[in-house]
């Protein structure tokens, strides 16, 4: 019996990205195909869909590509602490996405009845905006984070602190603080 295996196209489609990154990662060595047909397709097998998943993970919590790669070359990293992580930030982003939710229901309540609706609800909305676009991180969170950072070879470590998730400004220095720094 012959293993499942998935050309470029069928990939990209069954895993939601685009032809283009696949070829993409494999150009840079992220993800090479563990095969060819004999026209000179890529093959793709179970283990290289796997070793996607890992990557688009690892995206999902705002990691770059080149760090992405040393992470993956990386033994020590374990793929249950990728997959909590992933998950934590999942639903954190439910959380927020509930409570802009509720604070536009309010909103559109207070509209509604011609309400005068004050300045700082329309600021609390678009801080919650906000923290959406720039994928957020509670302290709870960021603790977690830390912990997977702490399985990690000291060069992608300080590599790491190079490359901060996606915050807002005057998060960026407490965040990086509490992931990254020393375990005492």
């Amino acid at each position: 019996m012959t293993a499942k295996t998935w050309k470029i196209g069928e990939l990209a489609k069954q895993s939601g990205i685009t032809v283009r990154t696949l070829r993409h990662f494999h150009q840079i060595g992220l993800l090479t195909p563990s095969g060819r047909t004999e026209s000179g397709h890529r093959l793709y097998t179970e283990d290289d869909v796997s070793k996607l998943h890992q990557i688009l993970s690892l995206r999902q919590l705002g990691i770059s590509l080149k760090i992405i790669r040393n992470l993956l070359e990386n033994p020590d990293v374990d793929p249950l602490l990728v997959v909590q992580a992933q998950i934590d930030v999942v639903n954190e982003r439910i959380k927020l996405y509930e409570k802009l939710r509720h604070e536009l229901e309010q909103l559109q309540t207070l509209l509604s009845f011609h309400q005068k609706i004050s300045i700082e609800r329309l600021m609390q909305i678009m801080e919650l905006i906000q923290m959406n676009d720039r994928r957020y991180l509670t302290p709870e969170l960021a603790e977690k984070l830390r912990t997977l950072h702490g399985n990690l070879a000291e060069e992608t470590k300080t590599k790491l602190k190079k490359h901060l998730l996606r915050v807002d400004e005057s998060q960026k220095q407490n965040l990086g603080n509490m992931i990254f720094k020393e375990r005492e």
